[in-house]
């Protein structure tokens, strides 16, 4: 089974968040297309593992987005929406799932301080969040040829974590109870990523010591968040972001 990541560009819109919380970052989800035959609703994804696999799952990669903080400003970390799927396997009707895969037990939410001059990112701020505690809204939109639902993932992120003016990635990853079983997916989200300043970054585990040094990608698609809390003036300045996928082929 392969997720397949197509091209997106577009203009990042507004996205509706945690209520009563200040947007930070934001890359909406991209249009969904429509089957011409079923009707079914359609969007893509990227498979992408949580820091703490140490790339030794199915897959072994990791996705990651680029956004910033103006310089001189802070942020308050407060909660994050964002969007994401997963295989269902054993599923002969994926569509019907209400919920992601239990083989994906928790999300992996991490935010990487991007240093010029090398690919190893130190971690700043993460968090592992149990998949049975956050919010899972139907979206309504499905993957395209294996149509697992499209979720709307929602959780507070504690801590009051800080974040200074500087460039971030932002890293989502499912975790697993069986390596080679269902994985999560992060939606594409809008915005193209092609360019430096939009870049997206990728780490894989094939070769042991490549975990954790992270690539810069340009396949124009990416993953789809809000990220809320309480800026401080002229703090918000998106960058946008970019996707990757690998195949994929189960013995």
């Amino acid at each position: 089974m392969r997720f397949i990541a197509a091209c997106a560009i577009g203009i990042l819109g507004a996205v509706q968040g945690v209520a009563s919380a200040a947007v930070i970052a934001q890359n909406g989800p991209v249009k969904a297309t429509t089957d011409p035959v079923t009707g079914w609703q359609l969007r893509d994804g990227t498979f992408s593992d949580g820091l703490s696999s140490d790339g030794n799952y199915f897959y072994s990669q990791a996705l990651g987005q680029k956004f910033s903080v103006a310089s001189g400003q802070t942020a308050v970390i407060g909660a994050i929406d964002f969007w994401g799927s997963t295989e269902y396997i054993a599923s002969k009707e994926p569509w019907a799932e209400t919920s992601l895969s239990a083989n994906v037990y928790a999300i992996e939410i991490s935010i990487l301080r991007i240093t010029a001059g090398t690919s190893q990112y130190p971690v700043v701020h993460s968090w592992t969040i149990n998949t049975q505690s956050m919010t899972q809204l139907l979206t309504g939109t499905y993957v395209p040829n294996v149509l697992s639902p499209v979720f709307q993932l929602s959780t507070v992120l504690s801590g009051n974590k800080v974040l200074t003016g500087g460039d971030y990635l932002l890293t989502i990853g499912g975790l697993q109870n069986n390596a080679d079983g269902d994985s999560f997916a992060w939606t594409d989200g809008i915005a193209d990523g092609s360019l430096p300043e939009s870049q997206a970054y990728a780490t894989v585990g094939d070769i042991p010591t490549e975990w954790g040094r992270w690539s810069a990608v340009n396949t124009g698609v990416s993953g789809a968040f809000v990220l809320t809390g309480t800026p401080a003036p002229g703090a918000l300045a998106l960058l946008g972001m970019a996707g990757f996928t690998r195949n994929r082929r189960r013995r």
